[in-house]
């Protein structure tokens, strides 16, 4: 029984197995030897268990004082009962032996081993054969992904996103639509010089509201009335009445979107008294874009105004700068509270450069009446403002009575200058400020204008192209005057 414990065993079971298995052959010998020997053995001396041998070599078990009698074939002294005590334990270790080598058989492993195992980084199983194989993972990811999926997805998230896109788009639409970086807005000067326009205009602006335009605004560049002819032959100006500023804010009510002027001359500084004209400008039009009553969209900017003259204004919206400036020409007549014609175009200059220093942009809108040369004062400050911001594209919009575009303004670059003419029509002006190059940044369509060309306004007529029956609408004012209304004259 010794020498099948010590080289039959170790290859049966795992350690504990073993040593289960050696106990109970111990014992089994020792119930099954003389019953009548008187020779008592002494209990044997306490050892401590022997170490446990690597998977697959003989056990070695040291010699103690009931091997040795047992190996000379001596027995214990033992009546029946203890006989019987000894063969119901013998059973007992017998099953336990039986259950630890089934379980090992079947590949569970000993919690004491498991936890072992873990500890040391070693992973065991038994192959088909039976025979034991390392399964510790491997430290370096496989060539390519695993043919058989997952049972269920893995609750925790992956440490960093994947640098790798997916191979499709996704087939679920965003929540929103992408806001486009572009500003729209339209454009519109020198108008209403008649009664003609005065009729024509709320139906251009119903047609620029269902253009589909995504326009944020309306900027009317400057005179509000025909400056010209004068009273008598001395150049003596005309009486500019209040209802004249009235009569104008009713017809832009007729706007879809937040409206901004900007002063010119003949309304302000060619009438009789420019000091009045000026409190009815600030009355009726300078904060005109701050109408709640007219069921405008929100502008989505905060506007911003000089303190001393409210004509200046500035707002950020969509990263473009729009800058509001008191430009028009400079008058009849130097005998007014505005005779300080240099000092009134430096305090312009000021509030320019403190709106390029106090905002973030990346291209700019500069609105004014006039771009002419008693103007020049302002448009030299312009110039350095512009070299110092060259990544900067810049705008100058106007108006002058007839079309013009002009790249490269002064020879900068980055400055460029549009003028409107006299049309009823508003002209649509996009912004595109991540757009290469400045004239890919600012362009416009001037649609089809439907009147024009002051003393007297004359209709177009469009019968082909994309513009025929688009001016259908002057129908409905032809019965009206079409000569310059002289407001306040006698």
């Amino acid at each position: 029984s010794t020498t099948h414990c010590q080289q039959g065993t170790a290859s049966l079971c795992h350690h504990n197995c073993r040593s289960v298995l050696c106990c109970v052959l111990i014992l089994k010998t020792a119930m099954t030897s003389n019953d009548d020997d008187d020779d008592s053995i002494p209990p044997p001396p306490s050892y401590p268990p022997p170490p446990l041998s690597p998977v697959g070599e003989d056990i070695e078990i040291q010699s103690t004082p009931v091997l040795e009698r047992l190996n000379k074939g001596e027995a214990p002294e033992s009546n029946r009962k203890d006989k019987k005590k000894k063969y119901i334990l013998c059973a007992i270790l017998l099953l336990s032996f039986v259950g630890v080598c089934v379980g090992a058989a079947l590949g569970i492993v000993l919690p004491r081993q498991k936890s072992a195992d873990v500890e040391l980084g070693i992973y065991q199983a038994l192959d088909g054969d039976g025979n034991i194989i390392d399964i510790t993972p491997s430290s370096t990811p496989s060539e390519s992904p695993s043919s058989v999926p997952s049972q269920s997805p893995s609750t925790n998230p992956s440490l960093s996103p994947s640098l790798s896109p997916s191979l499709d788009p996704t087939t679920t639409p965003s929540m929103s639509p992408t806001e486009t970086k572009t500003l729209t807005f339209f454009a519109i000067g020198d108008v209403p010089y008649s009664d003609l326009e005065a009729c024509l205009i709320p139906h251009e602006l119903d047609k620029a509201a269902n253009s589909g335009a995504d326009a944020k605004f309306l900027l009317h560049l400057g005179d509000i009335r025909d400056g010209k002819p004068y009273v008598n032959s001395g150049g003596q100006p005309r009486p500019c009445p209040e209802y004249l500023y009235e009569d104008v804010a009713t017809i832009f009510e007729k706007s879809f979107l937040p409206t901004f002027f900007s002063m010119g001359d003949n309304a302000w500084l060619d009438c009789e008294d420019p000091d009045e004209s000026y409190t009815f400008w600030k009355k009726h039009l300078l904060t005109f874009n701050e109408r709640k009553d007219l069921g405008w969209p929100e502008l989505g900017a905060t506007v911003s105004r000089n303190e001393d003259h409210i004509e200046m204004y500035s707002f950020v919206l969509k990263d473009v700068l729009v800058i509001g400036q008191g430009l028009p020409g400079e008058g009849w007549s130097d005998d007014h509270a505005w005779n300080q014609w240099n000092v009134y175009l430096d305090e312009n200059a000021r509030w320019m450069e403190k709106s390029f220093a106090e905002n973030e942009f990346k291209a700019v809108i500069i609105c004014g009446n006039s771009s002419k040369g008693w103007n020049e004062r302002y448009f030299l400050r312009l110039e350095e403002v512009a070299k110092q911001n060259p990544d900067v594209p810049i705008m100058f919009l106007g108006d002058e009575h007839e079309f013009q575009e002009e790249p490269d303004f002064r020879g900068i670059p980055n400055l460029h200058r549009i003028a409107l003419d006299d049309v009823v029509t508003p002209t649509l002006i996009t912004v595109d400020p991540y757009a290469t190059g400045t004239l890919n940044v600012f362009t416009y369509d001037r649609r089809c204008p439907c009147a024009g060309n002051h003393r007297p306004t004359q209709l177009f007529t469009y019968t082909s192209g994309v513009c025929a029956g688009v001016c259908d609408t002057n129908d409905l004012c032809i019965n009206e005057d079409a000569s310059s209304v002289l407001w306040g004259e006698v």
